[in-house]
């Protein structure tokens, strides 16, 4: 018959949400030695001892039911959409978009891996408005990101760079035109008023 360990005292410690109020007085089938723990929600249950020390457990439940909650609120947010569209087009070089972000060194910093992070950052996305780099030469970060308006968007674009092919056919009244515009939604975006 092997000896029996010395029993580790674990009342009034914490292990995660629970903490242990007594020694149970009888010991599971293996001959662990059981614990009566109180969760934070008020919840009462007889754990393993080695759970608790190891890890295993760290509350009746409550803790994961509250992170499937926040984890299916932040999915259903639109800010979601936003966060993972961002991401796709930096790290997918299959997303249609990648060559004009990912393809060129476009990134998302570190601390905007997490979507909890971004949104604690951006706040939930204004009606109308779309996430817009300051700079279009730096990546995603706090301090270079904003929610713009389309016409802000207009305004704070690359210049575009039209093919040989595509240059020939456009009239060059065409290429006015659109010069004029695109300088006017600057004008507008740079001085705060709405672009007509």
């Amino acid at each position: 018959m092997t000896a029996r360990r010395k029993l580790i005292d674990l009342t009034g410690k914490r292990f995660g949400r629970w903490h242990v109020i007594a020694l149970h007085p009888e010991r599971s089938r293996r001959g662990e030695t059981r614990w009566v723990c109180r969760c934070d929600c008020g919840i009462e249950r007889v754990v393993r001892s080695f759970r608790l020390r190891v890890g295993d457990t760290k509350s009746c439940g409550c803790l994961a039911r509250e992170r499937a909650k926040t984890k299916r609120e932040m999915l259903c947010a639109r800010v979601y959409w936003v966060w993972r569209s961002m991401k796709q087009r930096c790290f997918n070089p299959r997303h249609r978009a990648y060559r004009y972000y990912g393809g060129r060194g476009i990134t998302v910093c570190d601390r905007w891996q997490s979507v909890q992070n971004f949104f604690a950052d951006m706040g939930e996305r204004p009606p109308g408005m779309s996430l817009d780099r300051i700079n279009n030469d730096l990546g995603y970060f706090p301090e270079n990101c904003r929610w713009a308006t389309k016409a802000q968007q207009m305004a704070n674009r690359r210049p575009w760079r039209h093919s040989k092919r595509r240059r020939k056919r456009s009239s060059s009244a065409a290429l006015q035109r659109y010069v004029a515009a695109t300088r006017r939604v600057r004008c507008a975006a740079a001085s705060g008023e709405v672009a007509p």
